[in-house]
Order: structure tokens, then sequence, then C-alpha cells
């Protein structure tokens, strides 16, 4: 065999094992099914943690409704904030909204705002909201100083994408190919 059909062979074994051993992202839905209660102070689902981050008066807490999570603006509330379980970076593309004024910011700076009132509608956060490791939710207020004085907003169906993590497997596949490969060859010309 000539080193040439040698390399493609070589080559063309390479792609097959790399592409056949490719980890894919796995999309995964926060649909909130079974959150239950009223003032949590955290919900998990999924391998995701969604928190309250409140310090203030009245104590850290989640407004679950109906197969969804609500965040209120009054006087007291407390901003969310979603991570994953393991500590690991994922992607938020995007999540079902209604409600009012509400920001999104990343552990990477990223910020992304939702202003005036929304009726319920699909969100697509921009890919600065990739490979992050937490999202903080925070709502604007209407009047700071009015202890009544409130807004809401409701979240749901978060989509989230855990990039793929290479495994160890793949590389000792490739590895025993090209192996086998140089075997062949090697046997050839004996």
């Amino acid at each position: 065999m000539n080193p040439l059909t040698f390399l493609r062979r070589l080559a063309a074994a390479a792609l097959f094992m790399l592409g056949a051993g490719a980890a894919s992202a796995a999309i995964v839905v926060i649909d909130f099914d079974e959150i239950e209660g009223i003032y949590i102070d955290s919900y998990s689902e999924s391998g995701y943690t969604i928190t309250s981050l409140e310090t203030g008066v009245g104590g850290g807490h989640l407004h679950p409704g109906s197969g969804n999570l609500w965040l209120h603006s009054q006087y007291g509330s407390s901003p969310y904030q979603i991570r994953r379980d393991d500590g690991l970076n994922f992607d938020v593309l995007g999540f079902e909204y209604l409600g009012g004024t509400s920001t999104f910011i990343a552990d990477n700076g990223a910020t992304f705002d939702i202003v005036g009132e929304v009726p319920l509608t699909y969100v697509e956060l921009p890919a600065s909201f990739q490979n992050v490791n937490y999202i903080n939710w925070y709502m604007t207020t209407p009047d700071p100083d009015d202890i009544y004085g409130e807004d809401w907003a409701r979240i749901d169906n978060i989509v989230t994408r855990v990039p793929p993590v290479p495994e160890p497997a793949h590389a000792g596949m490739l590895g025993l190919g090209l192996a086998a490969l140089l075997a062949a060859r090697r046997a050839r010309k004996t």
C-alpha cells in the first residue's frame, strides 16, 4: 500500500471514530410542573436549582403558581438565581414570559432587559447567555418608596442546553483504531 493511500484510510478512520463518538449537547426544559407551596426558598428540577437571593425583610421566597414561577417587585421581594446543581456551565436559550419590566444578568456580565408589560411570549436570549454559571432575575420596583407599589412577572419553560463533555472513551477508541491500522499496515509489509 502506498503512503498516500494509507494516509487517506487513516484520516477516514479517524473522522469516522470522532464522528461516531462525538458527544451531543442535551436540551433541558425547566417547566415547574412539580413546584408546590408558597414562599419556598428554592426549587430543583432536572439538575438545576432556582433560589431566592433575598436577604432583607421577610426572608427568601419563591412564588410558585400553577406550573410556573412568579417574581414580584414589591418591597422585600427578592431576585432569583438559576444554576446547575453540579456547578458546571450551561446555556440558556430562552423561556416563556408574561409580566412587567425585568432584567436578567449572567455571571459573565451579559444582561437582557424586558421592558414594560409583556403578554405571554417566548423570549429568546442572545448568545451571550451561553456558557454561563448562573443567571439572576430581577424586577424593577415601580416605586421603591411605596410598599404597596408592586409588579409581577411569570417565567416558565426555561430552555437550557448542557454543553457536551468529551468522554475519555472516545479518545481511547480513536487510539485503538489508529493502532489497528498501523498493525494492519505492518502485517501487509511482512
